[in-house]
């Protein structure tokens, strides 16, 4: 692969060339959705290792043929795909312009089979999914609902969640839990779930995180912590789950924006956070981030006191019609990918730090994310 090629200049659209993209539980893989089907490549190196084109109508769907052409008319499209780990199975829900399946119904492909092996259908559209080996998570606009991994799924538990939209949740596999957080019934509510320790009352808590309601929602790999933004995006708090205090609480800006994606890296040490005016900032879950000149005089706004990021970089493109939505995966602690919607490709961005020579503080260090490389998905 030669990722040192300029990136070249794409067709401008206001038509995103992928329904949805989606990192699998260790965050080794990706998948990503279109209005023909699916396909899977592993994180880095960038390699399709699964696809399957739905528009051909070789997989027990129903065809239409448009009365003035003599071409197939398939309903392939796929808008919401989610992978279990590197197995077969991958959920799937219709979207896009001709959905494969209706909005409100759930299927679980199995890939060697060729077909679905779990369907389920709820009364309004599903908005995001997580899959474990023993769990599968449908959350809808007001509620999150788990339900057992079976050939037929038996519901576990319901939740009533405030208005979801973005579909905000996240579920951290650990050996001996399973941690699943998603909005409370109320504005700025965090729930928090151990969906397999429910016998213990500490299973279950709530956290007022925000004013505003809850935008995205990201655990770290362990589950002990869980990273949260409201539809206001200024501020990024970082609750422990377990006693759900206040851990950290970052500045990603002082005006509004969309919070489309976050991930903590494989370690826990660092939050990765894209926003919608395609600006990624990078926070150390410690003493490395960056603070006001002033935040030590009196008097002043808590705006001066805040934790800003220890590195940013503008990640976007000028010339796009439309602010592009990215989804973040990492690779290992010093490197990460943006897999773009918009533009339909995929971008490596490595984390370098710089130490002056004359000093050895933390002061000194420059952190510096340069992009490596990009491809086409």
């Amino acid at each position: 692969m030669n990722a040192q090629r300029p990136l070249v200049v794409h067709v401008k659209s206001k038509e995103p060339k992928l329904n949805n993209a989606a990192f699998n539980q260790d965050q080794s893989c990706f998948a990503i959705c279109t209005d023909t089907g699916f396909k899977v490549y592993s994180t880095y190196p960038m390699e399709l290792k699964m696809e399957r084109d739905f528009s051909k109508g070789s997989f027990g769907i129903k065809e239409t043929r448009d009365s003035s052409s003599t071409t197939r008319n398939v309903n392939s499209g796929i808008g919401i795909v989610k992978m279990l780990y590197k197995t077969n199975y991958v959920a799937l829900v219709g979207g896009g312009k001709k959905p494969r399946s209706p909005l409100n119904k759930l299927c679980i492909w199995d890939d060697l089979k060729e077909k679905n092996s779990i369907v389920l259908e709820f009364n309004t559209p599903l908005l995001n999914i997580h899959l474990s080996r023993t769990h599968i998570v449908a959350l809808l606009k007001n509620n999150a609902l788990v339900y057992s991994f079976k050939s037929k799924p038996e519901l576990l538990f319901s939740f009533e969640t405030d208005d979801n939209e973005p579909g905000a949740s996240d579920l951290a596999i650990c050996e001996s839990s399973s941690i699943l957080v998603f909005p409370g019934r109320n504005n700025g509510q965090i729930h928090i779930v151990d969906i397999i320790n429910t016998q213990d009352k500490k299973s279950v808590s709530l956290i007022k995180a925000h004013r505003n309601p809850v935008q995205c929602l990201a655990l770290s790999p362990r589950g002990n912590l869980v990273a949260s933004a409201s539809t206001k995006g200024t501020i990024i708090r970082i609750h422990d789950t377990k006693n759900c205090t206040l851990v950290y609480e970052f500045r990603r800006g002082v005006d509004p924006a969309i919070i489309s994606d976050m991930k903590f890296a494989p370690s826990g040490t660092k939050l990765a956070v894209l926003s919608d005016k395609c600006t990624l900032h990078i926070y150390h879950l410690g003493e490395e981030n960056k603070k006001h000149l002033l935040k030590d005089l009196p008097l002043f706004p808590n705006y001066f006191k805040s934790t800003w990021s220890v590195m940013s970089k503008n990640v976007g493109n000028k010339s796009d019609l439309v602010n592009d939505i990215g989804t973040l995966g990492w690779v290992n602690d010093n490197v990460l990918v943006i897999v773009w919607k918009y533009k339909g490709i995929w971008e490596k961005y490595d984390i370098i730090s710089n130490e002056m020579d004359s000093v050895s503080s933390e002061e000194s260090r420059k952190w510096e994310i340069v992009k490596e490389g990009w491809r086409s998905v």
